[in-house]
């Protein structure tokens, strides 16, 4: 099995990276570099959002640090790294040419499109953060703590196809959530539980040439990264002091159990 990743150069992606490499050599990989962790807050906002905004992002780059430590570019004798605006260049599409993979994961990288698409083996498998269909887009671990359902906090490896998020399924992955956990936490231990996971799926793809899979029926909601706003971290921080995961824990917050596509 000839193995590449396409991925993003944040903690996170290099975790998950790394975690496969160390049971699977890499054919090659293409790393797009990431923008800064902690953005700086927009222009123009209230001092009590701003300071929501700073710790949330703070806290993000904290929790990475605790669940993934430093984390190095993959070990691979064809590694390229890329920007967000020439992801999907005719370049990079010759260099998944040149690798001729028979399996690509996806994670942490920008929207694949045209002429890198065109690239890729019928094997690609993307690492979404969220449940699909229910949570697609962007910030998909966020939005199940703001609409006060953590228990859809989890991930979803799916085929690429045109749609963002909306390829057939071929696993699921949900955390187990703790009376401490808040919202970063919850997503570290979802990349870290989907890394352990996914070595297990390349285990059973070498064995039996793939998976079973289910297609995505509904079409849930798709978030942009402009429904975000820095207003809404007040129900996060304001009223629940990030603690949600506590609440529901201990039967304040119904929050119904998903229904989850999985290989084991």
């Amino acid at each position: 099995m000839k193995l590449m990743w396409i991925g993003g150069s944040h903690p996170r992606h290099l975790y998950y990276i790394n975690r496969v490499a160390g049971a699977f050599p890499l054919a090659g990989a293409l790393v797009e570099v990431r923008e800064n962790l902690i953005p700086q807050p927009p222009d123009g906002l209230a001092e009590h959002d701003r300071a929501n905004f700073v710790r949330h992002f703070q806290a993000r780059a904290e929790a990475e640090a605790r669940y993934f430590g430093e984390q190095p570019f993959p070990e691979t004798a064809r590694l390229r790294q890329t920007t967000a605006k020439e992801l999907n260049s005719q370049a990079n599409a010759d260099f998944v040419r040149q690798i001729d993979p028979d399996l690509v994961l996806i994670f942490g990288s920008g929207l694949i499109l045209e002429a890198l698409a065109a690239a890729l083996p019928k094997h690609a498998i993307n690492l979404h953060l969220g449940l699909s269909p229910r949570y697609r887009g962007a910030a998909t671990l966020f939005w199940p703590f703001y609409f006060l359902e953590p228990t859809y906090a989890g991930t979803t490896f799916h085929y690429i196809v045109a749609e963002p998020d909306a390829g057939d399924v071929v696993h699921q992955v949900v955390p187990e959530l703790e009376r401490h956990d808040g919202v970063h936490d919850v997503a570290c231990k979802a990349v870290a539980a989907s890394a352990e996971q996914v070595v297990r799926l390349l285990e059973m793809f070498e064995r039996d040439g793939g998976w079973r899979t289910h297609r995505q029926r509904s079409t849930g909601k798709n978030f942009l990264s402009s429904d975000f706003k820095p207003q809404h971290l007040r129900v996060l921080y304001d009223i629940y002091d990030d603690d949600i995961v506590a609440h529901y824990l201990a039967g304040d917050l119904p929050s119904k159990q998903p229904k989850l596509f999985r290989q084991f």
